[in-house]
């Protein structure tokens, strides 16, 4: 009999012996390790982001509503560059700043799933080990 079938038949038998490391055959997770600079980091740049976004909005309209009501050119120029050019400034920077935000989260989850299949791995290749030196 082959070993893939030796092990597979104690499987279903139910004989085959836990993994190190496991509870009851459940093999433990491991815990991603976030620290808590990590965590401000992920938390800043997403509140920076979504406060920088709609204050450049705000200043665009505002360059916008200025310079609608002044007739003069040199001073529809300056609320053009203040309130708008300005304004789209701290729109796209607060928007790369969310979008860090979502990078970073994106990250973290990443590093908990390689975590868990690592862990997974091991855990079957404990097994595989564990029931080939039983044969």
């Amino acid at each position: 009999m082959s070993t893939a079938k030796t092990w597979a038949a104690r499987a279903v038998a139910g004989t085959a012996r836990p993994a190190t490391g496991t509870v009851a055959g459940v093999a433990a997770r491991p815990k991603t390790r976030t620290t808590e600079s990590e965590r401000l980091l992920q938390q800043g740049l997403g509140l920076a982001g979504s406060l920088l976004m709609p204050l450049g909005l705000i200043a665009i309209g505002l360059g916008w509503f200025g310079a609608a009501h002044t007739p003069y050119t040199f001073e529809q120029v300056a609320y053009l560059v203040s309130g708008g050019i300005g304004g789209l400034a701290l729109t796209t920077l607060g928007g790369f700043l969310f979008f860090g935000s979502w990078l970073a989260r994106i990250a973290h989850q990443q590093r908990q799933q390689t975590e868990l299949l690592a862990g997974e791995i091991a855990r079957l290749a404990d097994a595989i080990l564990t029931l080939e030196s039983g044969d």
